[in-house]
């Protein structure tokens, strides 16, 4: 798994669909996510799958105080040289925080590349207040955009080295997070194709 994501924050694994490289946030882009997460940014605050740092950095003004962690070596050497104020850690040195340690979690553009959807959810109930929010972007499947996807490139949206390994329906991220103790109080695709087709989700739980 280290070798996976050494490599893909190198960039050097094959991209075959063009998702498949590494998000660059943007202000635009940035801009946008705090338009539906506003409401969210305060308090004790953790970014899990930090990347580069680049989100966090921007809230990190709004909050009291704010943690990042990530799965990977590189990527978190990589935002400790962009931001050497931030505190960062690898994703698996969780356990280190008290349990209710955080008001707020986000975790943009992650849950569709982790293994272990359960234990995942299961750590984020444990480090959230009651009540506290947890801030979700990850894929999103329909009927009309699988059918996209089957005239236009199955191969290559399913191909092999692909780091997305997971796929969500808005029912089935809604289901588990209720399974897992939390309460969907806000949602909305994450912007469509042709005005249409959800080409992800945006959701705010909250612990219950």
């Amino acid at each position: 798994m280290d070798k996976f994501y050494h490599r893909y924050w190198q960039d050097k694994h094959i991209k075959i669909n063009p998702f498949d490289h590494i998000p660059q946030w943007t202000e635009e882009n940035f801009k946008y996510h705090i338009k539906f997460f506003d409401e969210t940014v305060e308090g004790v605050v953790l970014d899990f799958g930090v990347g580069d740092g680049y989100f966090l950095d921007k809230i990190r003004s709004s909050c009291k105080e704010v943690y990042g962690m990530d799965i990977s070596n590189l990527a978190i050497t990589k935002a400790m040289v962009l931001h050497p104020h931030l505190n960062l850690g690898l994703s698996e040195h969780s356990y280190t925080f008290r349990e209710g340690f955080f008001d707020t979690i986000f975790c943009l553009d992650v849950l569709e590349h982790i293994l272990d959807i359960e234990t995942t959810l299961e750590e984020f109930y444990r480090l959230l207040k009651v009540g506290g929010y947890l801030c979700i972007t990850t894929s999103q499947l329909t009927r009309l955009k699988l059918l996209m996807i089957i005239m236009s490139g199955i191969d290559l949206y399913f191909y092999p080295t692909s780091p997305h390994i997971r796929y969500f329906t808005k029912w089935n991220l809604e289901d588990i997070l209720k399974r897992k103790g939390f309460q969907v109080i806000k949602y909305q695709a994450n912007r469509k194709y042709f005005g249409i087709i959800p080409q992800g989700q945006m959701v705010i739980a909250r612990k219950i």
